[in-house]
Order: structure tokens, then sequence, then C-alpha cells
């Protein structure tokens, strides 16, 4: 398995299952809503990220359908819920740009598993060149600090 992959693994599984792991405190009411929504997504957005976990271990071996399913699905459900953060009002200007910042990182999120997606399925079962593990690690690292950011923000509120 390349390095890059098994970072990008590293990366993805354990921040988003330690992010999204977690109740967050509630707030005012509005904000209320989008952490409820958050913490209703965190379950199937953890048992993604163990799926894209363990179809990276299989890659290797010439399993390339479980990786491109877990990635397939995790981007479906990340998409499902940037869409339905972004119906939510937010009741403060401190909720206002950490939806914001957690809808611009999901989307960073879901962009580098897409990404990622269609490279292994380029690559036959093969290796996926480097830089475009390390384009689509780039993107995710930059999702999951927006992401970081605006949960950041929404524990304040």
């Amino acid at each position: 398995m390349p390095r890059g992959v098994r970072r990008f693994s590293l990366l993805s599984g354990v921040a988003l299952c330690a992010i999204l792991g977690g109740p967050i405190a509630f707030a005012q009411a509005s904000d209320n809503t989008i952490k409820n929504t958050l913490n209703s997504f965190a379950p199937k957005i953890v048992k993604d990220e163990n799926a894209v976990k363990s179809g990276l271990k299989g890659y290797p071996k010439g399993r390339v359908r479980p990786l491109t399913h877990a990635l397939k699905h995790e981007v479906g459900d990340l998409h499902a819920l940037k869409s339905r953060l972004s119906h939510e009002s937010a009741s403060s200007a401190a909720g206002t740009k950490a939806k914001t910042d957690i809808i611009k990182g999901l989307g960073l999120i879901a962009s580098a598993y897409g990404t990622l997606r269609k490279d292994v399925l380029a690559a036959n079962g093969g290796p996926v060149p480097a830089a475009e593990v390390n384009a689509a690690v780039k993107t995710d690292k930059q999702g999951r600090k927006k992401f970081l950011a605006g949960l950041n923000l929404l524990k304040k509120t």
C-alpha cells in the first residue's frame, strides 16, 4: 500500500471518528438544530469511515470493489449532511460562521474521497500515482481543518 494512501486512511479515519464520535454541547435554538443534525449523522459517518479504512487495507491485495463502494457511500453521506445543514439557519453570528466552515469542510472532504475513488477506478487495481494521492490528501486536510474550525466555533455557541 503506498504511503500516501496509508496516510490518507489514517487522517480520514482517526480525525472524523474523533470529531463526530462524541456529542456536541447544546446552545441556542437554531444552533441546536445544526448540532443535532451533526449528531444524527455521526454514526453513519463513523461507519463509513471504518468501511473506507477496511477498504484501504484490502486494496493492496487486489480488493478494489470494497474500497470504491465505501468511498462512494461516504461521499453520498457527506453530501447528504452538507445538504441538510445548508437548509438550516443559525441563531448567532458564530453559528453562521461555524455552519459555513462545516459545509465548506464537508465539501472538500467529499471532493477528496470522490477524486480518490476515481483514481482507484482508473488504476484498475494497480497503484494510484503518488501525485494523485497527495492531491487528495491535501484537499482532505484542508477540508478537515475547515470542518474542525466550524465545530470549535459551534461548541462555543
